[in-house]
């Protein structure tokens, strides 16, 4: 074990300050999580053991005063019920079972009904049974009618009641076993109706029963925590040691001496009778049932804390990473200077041992800047006489051409119109004399294309129709001088060659981004898929004049791609029988002397 550490310890040692600070960073910070979990889950507990306990006596007044006033009402309309009219009613049934149809005892019994909807909205049900199974009923939702032949007195807690010296019993019962329906359970207040005119004989001739649905219980005790989230149990006992209510819906019918007697250690645990109705209300918190909450509060911190941790590594580690590219960046540009390469640099984003070294291998690098300033000035020239050539192969290759229109034209009408041309011919000849100005303004370039363009359409008897389409806003824009020439030219003498149509040509200019995009397009013959790619192929290539069909094509993609670049250029889309489209891509800049 101790070779083992030993080990550690040297490799360590011999790692790199910012595996070493990092490590470090992550073992401070896994125990101060650690112990900020602990010290949280610890108060938590306090706090919520204290809040429980509060909410548990509020729990048991609720429940106590909603149920004690219930029974109160209850006691007393059974009062009522033995002392008045329900009770002459029934001892008339007992008599003379006819007189259960009675208009006006049916009438009696439903204005009952109404007085016991009014007075208590949380009673669901009234049930008047006579011992000879005459059976009226009141529901508040009429759509759970109670089943007029349902065997009342065969029911076991009516017997058990029948059986006792008491009055009334209150029970757990579920109201879907006479009713038409399927309801919710309901805590039942059952007692006997006696015969008045017998007292104080207790003869038996009938039975009511009223009904409290279970919601009305959840409803009593307000908006606590649910025993999901972590509170205690409240359960409500009979006289007879049954839970007829609980906030836990499983234990609600069961024995109370069951429920008391389960193994679970109790936090804090309460009980209290309500007088002498022989019902209690008892309340127990486990300890189970406290922690529950705080268990799952100290996994969740658990997550937290892994999850903290991880993602603490990972931008360590990326931290880290962007330190060893710093200085591989160092290395790699030290093994270019021996190649030849000695514009290289270092960014010195700060003053600490990195950016230390990097602006010492700057000012090495300074020290050649004179032999790496005149190679670049070489090279702008060389690019300069290499525009300047490209541009000079554009004049005697149009001259030519328009000159043949001139001759076809004077040879065919000996027209008058060969003035007008030549006088044409002149103005784009002073235009495009050397002047050494390699940049204009899309305005004059375009007046240009269109003496070009005029003098074409006398070659083709005025069947040649121009469309330009461009906003006033991109006039002043700067191009290349000489940039649409090459591309109209092609136009006349590849695209519309042979076409007996309508020739069309047409220039679209439009500003995307950054760029300025000249498009012209024909309706020519268009060429075919593999005819475009092939040419698209060697415009992306930048490959030589030579082996191009157009030079003029060509042309325009070098000057482009040495004046402005890499991503300036000519791009060409076609269809073979409906037209060709070549666009330019070039700066959006005003022009500017």
């Amino acid at each position: 074990m101790r070779a083992i550490f030993r080990s550690v310890l040297r490799k360590y040692r011999d790692a790199s300050i910012f595996l070493k600070i990092s490590v470090l960073f992550e073992v401070i910070l896994i125990f101060s999580l650690s112990f900020f979990m602990l010290y949280t889950t610890h108060q938590f507990g306090s706090l919520l053991e204290e809040k429980e306990l509060e909410l548990a006596k509020n729990r048991i007044d609720d429940l106590s005063t909603f149920m004690q006033e219930e029974y109160n009402r209850v006691y007393s309309l059974g009062n009522y019920i033995h002392s008045g009219v329900i009770s002459d009613i029934m001892s008339d049934i007992h008599q003379n079972e006819s007189s259960a149809y009675d208009y006006n005892n049916i009438r009696q019994i439903q204005a009952f009904y109404s007085g016991v909807s009014y007075a208590d909205e949380a009673i669901s049900d009234v049930i008047f049974v006579s011992d000879r199974n005459n059976v009226y009923s009141y529901t508040r939702q009429a759509s759970y009618e109670v089943n007029p032949s349902y065997p009342f007195f065969e029911k076991e807690e009516i017997k058990a009641l029948l059986a006792s010296d008491d009055n009334m019993f209150v029970f757990c019962d579920d109201p879907s076993e006479y009713c038409l329906r399927g309801r919710e359970r309901v805590v039942s207040f059952a007692g006997k109706i006696f015969d008045a005119s017998l007292y104080p004989r207790k003869v038996i001739v009938g039975l009511y029963m009223i009904n409290i649905p279970l919601s009305c219980f959840d409803e009593s005790l307000g908006t606590g925590i649910d025993t999901e989230k972590g509170s205690g149990e409240i359960v409500l006992a009979n006289k007879q040691g049954e839970i007829i209510y609980a906030n836990n819906s499983e234990t609600a019918g069961t024995s109370l001496t069951d429920w008391e007697q389960q193994d679970k250690r109790e936090v804090y645990s309460d009980a209290r009778n309500l007088g002498l109705s022989g019902l209690s209300v008892h309340y127990r918190l486990s300890e189970e049932t406290l922690y529950r909450v705080v268990d799952t509060m100290r996994k969740r911190m658990m997550i937290v804390l892994a999850a903290a941790i991880l993602l603490t590594v990972f931008y360590t580690v990326k931290i880290m990473k962007i330190y060893q590219r710093r200085t591989a960046k160092i290395l790699e540009s030290m093994q270019e200077l021996p190649k030849g390469n000695f514009t290289t640099r270092l960014p010195i984003e700060s003053q600490d041992e990195i950016g230390r070294i990097s602006d010492s291998f700057n000012l090495m690098c300074e020290q050649l800047n004179s032999y790496v300033e005149r190679v670049y000035k070489a090279e702008i020239q060389r690019k300069n006489a290499e525009m300047n050539a490209l541009q000079a192969q554009i004049n005697p290759h149009f001259l030519y051409n328009t000159l043949e229109s001139i001759k076809s034209k004077a040879v065919m009408n000996q027209d008058e119109d060969c003035a007008e041309m030549i006088s044409i011919l002149g103005s784009m000849f002073r235009w495009i004399s050397p002047t050494g100005k390699k940049i204009t303004t899309l305005d004059e370039e375009l007046e240009y294309i269109r003496n070009y363009l005029r003098l074409q359409s006398y070659r083709y008897n005025q069947k040649l129709e121009i469309c330009i389409q461009i906003e006033e806003e991109y006039l002043d824009y700067e191009v290349p001088k000489l940039i649409l020439q090459p591309l109209v030219e092609n136009v006349i003498h590849h695209a519309l060659d042979g076409v007996e149509r309508d020739k069309i040509i047409g220039i679209q200019v439009k500003k995307k981004d950054t760029g300025l995009e000249i498009t012209v397009y024909d309706n020519g013959r268009g060429m075919t898929q593999e005819r475009l790619d092939e040419i698209n192929r060697k415009l992306q290539s930048s490959v030589e004049q030579d082996e191009f069909e157009s030079i003029g094509l060509a042309n325009v993609n070098q000057r482009l791609k040495l004046m402005f670049g890499q991503d300036y250029g000519v791009m060409i889309r076609s269809i073979e029988g409906l037209g060709t489209a070549v666009k330019i891509r070039v700066p959006a800049k005003e022009y500017e002397e």
